[in-house]
Parts: C-alpha cells; structure tokens; sequence
C-alpha cells in the first residue's frame, strides 16, 4: 500500500523543538544575519530549516534520537544553512556578472545565419586555396596562420623574398574573391 501524502504541516514535529522554534525565531534571524550580513537573506535561511523540519521530523534527522536540547540544535541548523546559502551565494557570484554589467558580456556567438556564412565563407577560402599551387598554398598559410616572416619562408623554400611576398599576395586575392 502507498503512503498518503498530504499538503497539511507534519503534525509530528517534535512539541519542544516546534515551541523553541516560534519561540526564537527573531534570535534566529539575528544569528543568521551575523552569518550572512543580510537580514532578507537570513529570513530565507530560517524559513528554509522551518521548511525542513515540516517535511522531515527532527527525530528522522537526528537517526530517531529525541533532540534533548532544540534551541542549540535549532542554531546549528541554521549556521549550516546560512553557511550554505554564503557559499552557494559565493558560487554564483563566480558564475555570473551583476545586472549592470550584462549587456557587455559577449555572446558566444553570433547569429546562426552570421555562423553559417561565416563557415561557408571559410569553406570557399579552403577550396579556392586547393587551386593554387603546394608551394604557394603551404607559403600562404606559414605566413598568414603561422606567423613565419616572409625572409625565413624565401630562404626555406629557396626562392627571392620577392617570390615570396608575390605568393602571399595571390593567396590573400585569391581567398578575398573566395570568401565574397
């Protein structure tokens, strides 16, 4: 047979920690905002362990021990939620820039029409490249990807300086008709 689950506040809330519970719950705040230095905050906090004594009874907590002294245990819960809620706070301060600062986070990327052309583009370049002679495509390519000076390209490939910088203006002309 299932287990009825109800809506209803647990009626098996131990009496004493309940009492202790409505009891303190201002001190409760106050020594959750010490923690968290934001009373708003500290009120979530409190609300939370509420939250969590309402659905599991301190006894299922405490492994079905009686709690013989609720105010400490109580406090205890609620440091460790305040120290929870901080560092879960902490994380996404890490994560995520503040409101005013939003709209200069880059996309990552752009629009998926820009994204598409932009890769047809760069297959073109690629095809028109394979046209072009070995020697003028892996020059090309030393010197605009690589970065290798033009002098160090010529005297590798035992060719003028001059040649060099021909190679490199036929490969840039070739991949701007490409890519247009």
């Amino acid at each position: 047979m299932g287990q009825r689950h109800t809506h209803e506040t647990r009626s098996d809330i131990d009496a004493p920690l309940l009492a202790a519970l409505i009891a303190e719950q201002s001190s409760l705040v106050a020594y959750a905002t010490q923690i968290l230095h934001d009373r708003a905050a500290a009120e979530d906090v409190v609300q939370e362990v509420v939250l969590k004594l309402c659905e599991e009874p301190a006894a299922d907590l405490r492994g079905g021990r009686r709690i013989e002294a609720p105010l400490p245990y109580l406090r205890r819960m609620v440091r460790n939620a305040a120290i929870d809620w901080a560092r879960r706070t902490l994380r996404e301060r890490c994560r995520f820039v503040p409101d005013d600062q939003a709209e200069a986070v880059p996309a990552p990327c752009t629009c998926p029409q820009d994204h598409l052309e932009q890769c047809q583009a760069l297959k073109a370049v690629l095809a028109a490249l394979e046209t072009t002679s070995e020697r003028t495509r892996r020059v090309f390519l030393a010197h605009r990807i690589d970065g290798i000076p033009q002098t160090v390209l010529a005297r590798e490939n035992g060719v003028s300086p001059t040649l060099v910088n021909f190679m490199i203006r036929d490969g840039t002309a070739l991949c701007r008709s490409a890519a247009s």
